[in-house]
């Protein structure tokens, strides 16, 4: 998660600053398709308003970015998804009302803007079927088996943890509060991946919040905390844990 938020301040920064260079330094030549016009082809355009419709809008995307990356640090991953979902209409409205401020155009868009407007349909239908895949699987229960020698929790980040390496087994009806999420998903009160718990600097944890109890094992220094969909399931996992170690 830290490199993401590292990423997204880069992105977000690089997006303002662009829009403050084009808009109040006259940068003129960084504003797509302008940059590769003709000089004949330059002077229709009215450079003064493309640049500060350019620079708004790369604050506005800024903002948007910004939000997005509060909401996904905060573990709303579908709420930070539907703010950068925002992009797809905004890149079209930008890609249109440009062609406004171009007196080459003479009021059609150009034959560039139309293949533009459909790279990003097309890149919006891929992503969002890509979104949806990923959180159908982040949102599905973990699938947890154990056979005489070992526990097996299998899917988005799971693990193998034999029975003799772990150190204390327990069953709990309350979770420590979760702190921050480091490296995993969170959709809603189910959670997958690495946490930061209360008095425990990093934990892995394969549960929905919403259904206690939750069984909590130490093993090679780790703490994980896991539960099944149904509540009586735990506690029947739990038995046969305690049962084998």
């Amino acid at each position: 998660m830290y490199i993401f938020l590292g990423i997204m301040l880069f992105s977000i920064a690089l997006i303002v600053g662009l829009g403050i260079a084009v808009k109040h330094f006259q940068a003129y030549w960084l504003i797509s398709g302008y940059n590769t016009m003709s000089r004949e082809r330059k002077a229709g355009v009215d450079v003064v308003g493309l640049a500060n419709f350019t620079g708004n809008m790369s604050y506005i995307m800024g903002a948007i970015m910004a939000l997005a990356t509060i909401l996904i640090m905060a573990g709303q991953e579908v709420l930070g998804l539907i703010a950068f979902g925002l992009f797809v209409p905004i890149t079209i409205y930008i890609v249109v009302k440009s062609q406004q401020f171009d007196g080459n155009a003479k009021g059609s868009m150009t034959a560039k803007s139309k293949t533009t407007i459909a790279a990003i349909l097309a890149l919006m239908v891929i992503t969002f079927l890509a979104v949806g895949i990923l959180l159908h699987f982040s949102s599905q229960p973990a699938n947890i088996t154990v056979d005489q020698h070992q526990l097996s929790i299998s899917g988005m980040y799971g693990e193998t943890i034999p029975f003799d390496t772990i150190g204390s087994l327990a069953l709990q009806e309350d979770l420590p509060k979760i702190l921050m999420r480091t490296n995993g998903s969170s959709i809603g009160t189910k959670k997958k991946g690495y946490y930061k718990l209360e008095g425990i600097d990093r934990a892995k944890l394969f549960l929905d919040t919403s259904k206690p109890p939750f069984i909590s094992l130490h093993h090679n220094g780790k703490t994980v905390i896991f539960n099944c969909d149904d509540p009586e399931e735990t506690r029947n996992l739990y038995e046969k844990l305690l049962s084998n170690i």
